[in-house]
C-alpha cells in the first residue's frame, strides 16, 4: 500500500465521521494560507504526517484539495487525464497544464488549486499524492509522465512502477 493510499485511507474515515463538516471547511480555508501553516487544519493532518518540509506540505495540499473535492475519490482518474477531458478545444487549459508542470515549490499549491478547481468529478487523490512526494525529482518523471497522459499517450505498466517505486 503506497503512502498516497494509507492516506487517503485516513482521509476517508474522516469523511465518514461527524467532525467532517468542520474538517472540510477547515481544509477548504487552508488552501488560502501556504500548506501545513493554517493552524484549524492541523487536527485533520498532523496526526498522519510524518516529517518536515515538502513531504509534510504535499500531504497538507491533497487533503485541502479533497475537500475541495468534497472527498469525491475516482481511482486511476489522474489529475493530468481529468485535465486532457477539460481541455478539449481549450488552449487555456492547456496552458494552466504546462504552468502547474513548470511550478516550483512556491507556486505549486496555487496552480494545483487552479487545476483541481477546473476539473469537474473526481481524482485520484492517492496517486496525487503519491505523485507530488516525487514532483521535485531531478528527473522529472512525474512531470513526463503527466504530460504523457495529457496529450494522450499511453503509459506503461513498467513505468507506472518506476515512478510507485
Amino acid at each position: 500500500m503506497s503512502q498516497g493510499e494509507r492516506f487517503l485511507d485516513w482521509l476517508k474515515r474522516l469523511q465518514g465521521q461527524r467532525a467532517w463538516t468542520a474538517a472540510r471547511a477547515a481544509l477548504r480555508r487552508s488552501l488560502a494560507f501556504p500548506p501545513g501553516a493554517y493552524p484549524r487544519a492541523m487536527p485533520y493532518v498532523e496526526p498522519f504526517v510524518e516529517g518536515e518540509g515538502w513531504k509534510r506540505e504535499a500531504h497538507y495540499l491533497v487533503a485541502a484539495l479533497y475537500a475541495l473535492k468534497d472527498g469525491d475519490h475516482q481511482a486511476g482518474r489522474t489529475l493530468a487525464r481529468a485535465l486532457r477531458e477539460k481541455a478539449t478545444g481549450s488552449a487555456s487549459v492547456e496552458k494552466r497544464f504546462l504552468a502547474l508542470l513548470e511550478a516550483d515549490r512556491d507556486q505549486i499549491a496555487f496552480r494545483l488549486r487552479q487545476a483541481v478547481a477546473l476539473v469537474e468529478g473526481g481524482l485520484d487523490f492517492a496517486r496525487l499524492l503519491d505523485d507530488l512526494l516525487r514532483w521535485f525529482s531531478p528527473e522529472k518523471h512525474v512531470q513526463a509522465r503527466w504530460a504523457r497522459e495529457f496529450y494522450g499517450a499511453e503509459v506503461s505498466e513498467e513505468e507506472r512502477k518506476e515512478v510507485e517505486a
